[in-house]
């Protein structure tokens, strides 16, 4: 991991100079810039006291989750995603770009405990996410203002009670990941492409990856398989291949033909999802997404360990251990709507549990 590659894989012509290197990686993804910066004080180019600031901030949040992580595991069994496993695949020194601490948990009520435990970062937004039926997940983003929030993305911590959630349609939630690390990275960047276009820095996390070891091929094939992405994970292979040299992941892409072939047929085969009801409670019942409009922080509910769900019309609220919540199905809701929400939270606040 040196800066040759970074211009290879940002397409910058090193005589452009490592601004345009920067720049170049800026329009790429918002934490790619501090695994660029990293690389240019490990190489000892110089460097204006700004951007030794950055790169200070940049160590400071990596510090920061990873503190973060400790303080939460010590007290509840999650599994973490992605940013800290992979950042230990790069070189001492290289800053692994992290944009936020992804956890999973067994089930809800430990993903309340990690919850509550992450109310001591003082979040100025907690929101949560309902799917699935009959079994129901719950995924709870907590965020809040990064070190300079003029400058630097807010702080994101994402704690989920299923590892990786699909496209709501042919790929079904699958709530673990398997126990080895590498295999877990790769399935987990491959997932992302049902929310994105894969990027370099996905290319640089191959590159990594490949550069160390891994499973068997025969085993990557089965888990991509068992996990049905063997279609995702092949095109990030074959994406990452044109960038960076792939290692011991080389021979993945091809050894993922058949299995892609064969997960493609059967997502064929899956009847396509109807349209989304209008009905809220009816789209909770068919396990489609549906997302917490916040409406009020809850106090005293320590005793709780799950959601519940309150039903009136067409509507539903979520009341949590950490707040309450109308279900909407997407971003945009009437003050009509909101109004009725916060009429129906008082009126059972009036009725004895």
């Amino acid at each position: 991991m040196d800066l040759a590659l970074l211009y290879d894989v940002l397409d910058v012509p090193e005589e452009n100079g490592p601004g345009h290197l920067l720049f170049a990686a800026r329009k790429q993804h918002y934490t790619l810039p501090y695994l660029v910066l990293s690389v240019l004080a490990r190489e000892g180019a110089p460097m204006s006291e700004a951007a030794r600031g950055e790169l200070a901030r940049a160590q400071r949040r990596a510090d920061h989750y990873r503190a973060v992580l400790a303080r939460v595991a010590a007290e509840v069994p999650v599994r973490v995603l992605k940013g800290p496993l992979l950042a230990a695949c790069y070189p001492e020194g290289v800053l692994r770009p992290q944009g936020d601490l992804d956890l999973v948990t067994a089930d809800e009520p430990e993903l309340w405990q990690v919850v509550r435990l992450l109310l001591a970062e003082r979040p100025e937004h907690v929101g949560v996410s309902v799917l699935g039926a009959p079994e129901r997940h719950v995924v709870v983003t907590l965020s809040r203002p990064a070190e300079d929030p003029l400058l630097d993305p807010e702080l994101r911590y994402e704690v989920a009670t299923a590892a990786l959630v699909g496209d709501h349609g042919a790929v079904p939630i699958r709530a673990a990941m398997p126990t080895n690390a590498p295999t877990a990275n790769l399935l987990a960047l491959a997932e992302e492409r049902f929310q994105r276009p894969f990027h370099p820095r996905d290319a640089l996390d191959i590159h990594r990856l490949g550069s160390g070891s891994v499973p068997s091929l025969p085993g990557l094939v089965a888990a991509a398989t068992e996990y049905h992405l063997a279609p995702e994970l092949r095109e990030l292979l074959k994406y990452a291949g044109g960038l960076v040299p792939l290692g011991v992941l080389a021979p993945l892409a091809e050894a993922l033909a058949t299995a892609e072939a064969a997960e493609r047929g059967r997502r064929a085969a899956v009847p396509a999802a109807g349209p989304l009801p209008r009905d809220t409670a009816a789209a909770l019942a068919d396990g489609r997404p549906l997302y917490g409009l916040p409406l009020r922080r809850a106090e005293g509910r320590g005793d709780w360990t799950r959601a519940r769900i309150h039903r009136f019309g067409g509507e539903a609220l979520l009341l949590t251990p950490v707040g309450d919540y109308l279900m909407v199905t997407g971003e945009t809701v009437s003050r009509e709507r909101h109004a009725a929400a916060l009429d129906e939270l008082g009126r059972i606040a009036e009725v004895p549990a």
